[in-house]
């Protein structure tokens, strides 16, 4: 049999064997600004820090405290954001200073809110600040990119 035959009879049983064997569907595609579970997760992420923060005095402001594999970190919360469908980032500072930045998959998260001394003056609220568009000063041109990139 020639290349040209071969090519012939297997388009032939594409078109024969396919369809009966798989069913075409039409499954509408819904966009992904609709539906979006890193978007939603943020969101409500937003609402319980602003729920929090309303309970917090002038001398505290709200931080996050994680356990993994046997080890604590405390870290004041900067900023969060979200990518895609299932990603959630929260930025911050440690007690020493050092920056933070959790980049958390929306089945993994597990975050303890806690009230932290506040690290300047006057304590960074984050809740009532961060509504859709709004960015900070202090973000980076990378950080905005990639919060572009999670809005859309």
């Amino acid at each position: 049999m020639s290349k040209s035959e071969l090519k012939n009879l297997i388009e032939v049983l594409k078109a024969s064997a396919i369809p009966s064997v798989y069913p075409k569907l039409d499954i509408p595609k819904i966009p992904d600004s609709k539906i979006n579970p890193a978007r939603w997760t943020y969101k409500r992420l937003i609402e319980y820090i602003r729920d929090f923060e309303k309970e917090l005095d002038e001398e505290h402001e709200i931080g996050a405290r994680l356990v993994s594999f046997g080890q604590v970190v405390t870290f004041h919360i900067q900023d969060i954001g979200y990518y895609g469908p299932d990603i959630i980032t929260f930025y911050g500072i440690t007690d020493k200073g050092e920056r933070v930045q959790l980049i958390q998959h929306i089945s993994q998260l597990n975050v303890l809110l806690v009230a932290m001394p506040k690290l300047k003056d006057k304590p960074r609220r984050i809740g009532f600040i961060r509504e859709e568009g709004e960015k900070f000063e202090s973000e980076s041109e990378d950080k905005k990119e990639e919060m572009k990139r999670g809005n859309s």
